[in-house]
């Protein structure tokens, strides 16, 4: 019964990453009679209806669910889903929130042995909120304990993730020249990989111009303009950033 459930929950998931946020509702509704009193079963059906009403930009209808989850999972013995229900309830509250509910993950984890794979994801997420919120020296030590945890993982990609976020603080911050000489270091180790980061290449066509230096700044405008024009996802989502970076970077892009 629980592998069957799991599989209709992550079908819901995929549904919801595609947009499509009715038909995971219909797969988990199809799902709670598989389920029946089986915590762990149940668990899963709350915390993917929350993701879906959270992707839906339904934060306060997520909620519930997410807490549902929570304690379902802890219940159930399921430790990681229970560290997973916590982190949505970070990503899904107010500030305050987010930093009680990423402590108590990270108390979680230390107390059950949940995988540490969670660590730098909390902080990263936690990053984020504070970011939004304009609070940018606080994201910044948020995405720098990610950093240092993703550093000692010697996961090269994640490691780049993290340090795209601190780079993207640094220049909220105003702090241009550490902003650059981390985006450049980034961008060095991901050419040795073949990896286009363009991302971070974005990032530094936003410190050269601010900077004054248009010439780097329509380089590394022109090389992520490159790559991020033949991202569907992207052209669709984001606009306004796209058409940024063709005019940063001039006919070079313009004429693509």
């Amino acid at each position: 019964m629980g592998e069957a459930v799991f599989d209709l929950a992550r079908r819901a998931r995929f549904a919801g990453l595609s947009g499509n946020f009715a038909l995971g509702h219909e797969i988990l509704d199809g799902a709670v009679a598989e389920a029946g009193a089986e915590e762990g079963a149940r668990a899963w059906i709350a915390i993917e209806r929350g993701r879906l009403f959270n992707s839906a930009g339904e934060a306060s209808r997520a909620l519930p669910f997410f807490g549902e989850a929570w304690e379902l999972a802890q219940r159930a013995g399921d430790h990681n889903l229970a560290v997973d229900a916590a982190h949505m309830l970070a990503i899904a509250s107010d500030v305050e929130a987010a930093e009680r509910w990423v402590a108590v993950a990270l108390d979680y984890i230390d107390a059950h042995g949940a995988s540490p794979h969670w660590r730098g994801m909390l902080h990263h997420n936690l990053g984020w909120t504070y970011f939004e919120a304009g609070r940018f020296d606080d994201a910044l030590g948020a995405f720098r304990r990610d950093e240092a945890i993703r550093e000692a993982s010697g996961n090269a990609q994640t490691l780049k993730v993290a340090r795209y976020a601190v780079v993207r603080t640094l220049r909220a911050l105003g702090r241009l020249d550490e902003a650059i000489a981390l985006a450049e270091e980034v961008v060095r180790l991901a050419d040795a990989a073949n990896d286009g980061a363009p991302y971070v290449c974005e990032e530094l066509a936003e410190c050269h111009a601010l900077k004054g230096a248009m010439a780097q700044a329509r380089h590394f405008a022109a090389r992520a303009h490159g790559i991020l024009s033949g991202n569907a996802a992207f052209v669709k989502e984001e606009p306004a950033r796209l058409a940024r970076l063709a005019a940063l970077a001039g006919d070079a892009a313009g004429a693509g």
